[in-house]
């Protein structure tokens, strides 16, 4: 095998540049939406385009926020998924191609069962040493970002929008009856 170890490689960026992006789009809409639904930020109104939000357009934003924020999780998914897939794939060949290079330079021409168990046990071995770090990145990379967007999902669909409550009428005395009273 070479001396570059291709755990090693994938271990220190784990995901390409647009997965990361996708995840970053996806924790910007999931803080957007926390903040909106636990500090109260629901906007009334946008001055610079001049809209009012009445409460139907409010809980008609927080629902489109969370479609969004729904659309970046199942992207960051596929995307994920779509790496790890195809990082098996390039590690395992990798490696196979790393092993038939020194079998054919130690004078081996075809595997068997020796160069077979070998190999296996190799791939084990890296696995082996690999996998806390692994893990601990997917925990990071993946699953913290889905378990907030979740969070701010939930939170988004169950907030209830402020009510404009109409002000009530101001009833004026007369002043009629005031000075009858006092008579």
């Amino acid at each position: 095998m070479s001396d570059n170890n291709h755990f090693s490689d994938r271990l220190r960026e784990p995901l390409n540049e647009t997965t990361r992006k996708v995840r970053r789009n996806l924790m910007a809409a999931s803080v957007i939406g926390v903040v909106l639904t636990k500090v109260g930020l629901v906007p009334s109104r946008i001055s610079a385009f001049g809209v009012e939000f009445t409460s139907a357009n409010q809980q008609a934003l927080m629902t489109l926020l969370a479609a969004a924020i729904g659309y970046f999780a199942i992207s960051f998914l596929v995307y994920v998924y779509s790496e790890l897939t195809a990082w098996q794939i390039v590690l395992t060949s990798k490696e196979l191609e790393d092993f038939k290079e020194a079998s054919k330079n130690s004078g081996a021409l075809t595997f068997g069962t020796f160069e077979d168990n070998k190999f296996r046990d190799d791939i084990k071995h890296i696995h082996f040493k690999s996998k806390p770090t692994f893990y601990l990145r997917l925990m990071v990379e993946l699953f913290i970002p889905l378990v907030f967007a979740a969070y701010s999902v939930v939170s988004l669909i169950n907030t209830e929008t402020p009510k404009k409550v109409p002000p009530k009428p101001v009833v004026q005395k007369h002043a009629n009856k005031q000075i009858n009273q006092d008579k």
